[in-house]
């Protein structure tokens, strides 16, 4: 049996369809809550990072905890996917920038253009749709490829086994009004939540479609 470290950096963004799509593969999850819980030693198939509201350049010791992670993965050509701040710390981890973008992207976005013939966005039309919900980027670490980007910001790369992804795949609609409900951001400085929520049902299916077809794309890319 496969098996899968995830670190969850916020209570509310789990894993969400990922991990529904891994349970339903029979894959053994490992959840590590970041905050409360010390990283295991990595004996692992996959490692998973999260997003959270954090940036990748607080001075948290769980978040450098998890950049030595990712440094020992990709050593180790052990597949790791990070997605937000998953992709900010697995980033930083390679040796890139992080710092704040020209504008915060927040809501379902229809922006992501892949920069190359990828195979692991294999059967999503482009510019594809996704859930935005960050402020930070990131340079692309060097020896990585930017595989995906939006006119404001580098959305994807892979350097080895470790692909990060600026833009969520992963929610469903409750992890989406979840983090409407509870969010701490004034959020009207940049899109009516009402709108959001008034867009879910048009384009959440689409977003799961995407997941299903990156997540398929994955595991064949990294044999798992």
């Amino acid at each position: 049996m496969k098996n899968v470290l995830v670190i969850q950096n916020a209570r509310l963004e789990g894993p969400g369809t990922i991990g529904e799509l891994l349970q339903s593969d029979g894959f053994s999850m490992q959840t590590i809550l970041a905050k409360k819980e010390k990283i295991p030693p990595l004996n692992h198939d996959l490692v998973l990072v999260l997003g959270a509201p954090e940036s990748a350049n607080d001075d948290l010791p769980y978040l450098k905890d998890e950049m030595v992670l990712i440094k020992e993965a990709a050593q180790k050509n052990i597949p790791a996917l990070g997605i937000c701040l998953g992709s900010q710390l697995m980033a930083k981890a390679l040796g890139a920038q992080v710092y704040a973008g020209p504008k915060k992207e927040i809501g379902f976005y229809h922006n992501i253009i892949p920069d190359e013939k990828s195979s692991l966005f294999s059967g999503i039309s482009s510019p594809f749709t996704v859930f935005h919900w960050h402020g930070d980027t990131f340079d692309i670490p060097p020896g990585a490829h930017r595989l995906a980007h939006s006119e404001s910001y580098n959305q994807a790369f892979r350097y080895g086994t470790a692909v990060g992804l600026q833009f969520h795949l992963e929610v469903n609609s409750d992890i989406v009004q979840s983090w409407l409900d509870h969010t701490h951001e004034d959020l009207p400085k940049y899109i009516s939540p009402s709108v959001i929520r008034s867009e879910l049902d048009l384009h959440i299916g689409m977003v799961q479609s995407n997941m299903k077809a990156f997540y398929k794309n994955f595991k064949s890319e990294f044999g798992l």
